[in-house]
């Protein structure tokens, strides 16, 4: 996932791990005597540039990817979130587990590869796509 995105664009593994890009811009109405006042704050979409556009919107690409490559079971759980680094850092949760699910999702897969065989009434396609799965 992360080379698949960083193809897509530079920052957007970015967008990822740290969440939405926000583009800021310099206070126009901060005097330069005044303290306590920020001299940057958040740029009105009104104001950018393509670049800009372009940057502040990889974390709606991000969340469209990692949406499509959800299947019907982990979609639900995904829905509500409202950036890309939700999303991931859910699907983490869910996919890793803690350590004893983990040590326990590794007995499983071993013991169903160690008992892997062609069914009697199954075709070698079936049970390549078997195979293939219990893989994965």
């Amino acid at each position: 996932m992360h080379a698949y995105l960083s193809a897509i664009h530079d920052q957007m593994w970015d967008v990822i791990i740290d969440g939405p890009i926000i583009i800021m811009m310099t206070n126009p109405n901060r005097a330069a005597e005044e303290v306590g006042t920020s001299e940057l704050i958040v740029k009105p979409k009104s104001f950018f540039v393509a670049e800009e556009r372009t940057r502040s919107n990889l974390d709606n690409i991000a969340r469209g990817i990692l949406y499509k490559t959800l299947d019907e079971t982990l979609f639900p759980r995904v829905r509500k979130c409202k950036m890309a680094k939700e999303i991931w850092e859910t699907l983490m949760l869910i996919c890793e587990g803690d350590e004893q699910e983990k040590e326990n999702k590794l007995t499983i897969a071993i013991k169903k590869f160690e008992d892997f065989k062609m069914g009697a009434i199954e075709s070698i396609t079936e049970m390549e796509t078997r195979f293939i799965k219990l893989l994965s």
